[in-house]
């Protein structure tokens, strides 16, 4: 068994040996990862002020320098320890293999990430629903998409999930179309209603005027006839226009005596 001096000596070789390598992996990750992060923030910054690229592609760009740069610098700092670069790609590659079929789906929703940001069905600040669950895209990462909702609650779909989903986008297009349904006494004058709930339409900045705002009759119902108002206005005021039209109209029907019934039944007794 080797003495006590022989270990000492050992280990004081080693300590020797691979300080200054340590010493240096640290300061290359530390350093290294400091300057991936202002690249990645730079790259974000640049982009941004390009005219052709929104938010969203600023953002991947960025996320993808991050990604790339951080194996960049791990790569660099065991290569200052002299680490064999050769026998852990081998096991790398063999984890890879091994761990693929588990992380398919994690695989999956990277390369989805990818055609998103290609195909871009939506961007960050559209409102959007995606498999069923509705909210605004407040970040497109390489793996998920983060939907925050109205009410301030945050939806996290894996990419794959999302690009493999029917996707309804409310902001594909400068102008959306709002539909609202009314219902009047069967005993109302029709025209006057339905100049009632155009009235509302009048002066409003939001709504558009070219295709006009137009009121028809749908159906007649059980127990009032439907009429329904129809407008465009740009994708950030439909919420709130149909929120304030409501009353609008409610108070417009009511000054012009109009009626607006409520289901109701009756009941015939036959004696």
């Amino acid at each position: 068994m080797p003495d006590m001096d022989s270990m000492v000596e050992w280990l004081t070789n080693v300590a020797v040996d691979w300080t200054p390598k340590i010493a240096l992996a640290i300061g290359i990750f530390v350093i290294g990862r400091m300057i991936v992060r202002r690249l990645s923030k730079a790259a974000v910054v640049s982009t941004r002020k390009m005219p052709t690229v929104d938010e969203t592609l600023a953002r991947f760009f960025g996320s993808v320098i991050l990604f790339f740069g951080m194996i960049a610098v791990l790569v660099s700092a065991l290569s200052a320890m002299n680490v064999n670069l050769a026998w852990i790609g081998t096991i790398v590659a063999a984890l890879f293999v091994a761990l693929g079929f588990a992380l398919q789906d994690t695989l999956g929703d990277f390369a989805a990430g990818v055609m998103l940001v290609v195909f871009r069905p939506y961007k960050i600040g559209d409102e959007v629903e995606i498999g069923g669950e509705q909210g605004v895209v407040s970040k497109l990462g390489l793996f998920t998409t983060h939907l925050k909702t109205r009410d301030g609650i945050e939806f996290v779909v894996g990419n794959g999930t999302a690009f493999g989903s029917t996707i309804k986008n409310f902001y594909a297009y400068d102008q959306r179309r709002l539909d609202m349904d009314f219902g009047v006494s069967y005993d109302a004058n029709l025209d006057d209603a339905i100049a009632a709930i155009l009235k509302v339409t009048e002066g409003d900045a939001r709504i558009n005027a070219v295709p006009a705002p137009l009121a028809h009759v749908t159906g007649l119902g059980d127990s009032a006839v439907n009429l329904q108002l129809r407008l465009y206005c740009h994708p950030d005021e439909h919420r709130n226009i149909m929120m304030d039209l409501s009353q609008r109209v409610k108070s417009e029907l009511d000054a012009a005596g109009i009626e607006i019934p409520y289901e109701h039944a009756v009941i015939i007794k036959k004696g």
